[in-house]
């Protein structure tokens, strides 16, 4: 798997370490920035994928977001602040949320 460098992986895990319900939450974010082809099949935002990382389900958000689409972006920030997950920039140690400092909206 090739790590991406130019955002930030959430994953479900809280700062206590529990698992974060529903199961599914990756996929349900990833499918409301998401649009549909032709074809009638989800194609997900370049900047906010669902992917793996060391084995776990996550969520990567790319630091364009946050000038694309500030409103998205936003969301993303409170929904991992607030529901107080995990994070990780590629080249830092996997911090909890309370220590993680996002990059601004434009």
């Amino acid at each position: 798997m090739t790590i991406r460098t130019n955002g930030f992986y959430i994953f479900g895990i809280n700062q206590l370490g529990n698992k974060f319900r529903p199961s599914d939450w990756v996929e349900r974010i990833a499918s409301t920035f998401g649009n549909y082809d032709t074809n009638h099949r989800l194609q997900y935002h370049p900047d906010i994928m669902p992917t793996r990382f060391e084995g776990e389900k996550c969520l990567f958000v790319a630091e364009a977001l946050a000038r694309t689409n500030p409103v998205a972006y936003r969301f993303i920030v409170d929904f991992v602040t607030g529901n107080g997950l995990k994070t990780f920039i590629p080249g830092q140690p996997l911090l909890p949320v309370a220590s993680f400092v996002f990059p601004r909206a434009a």
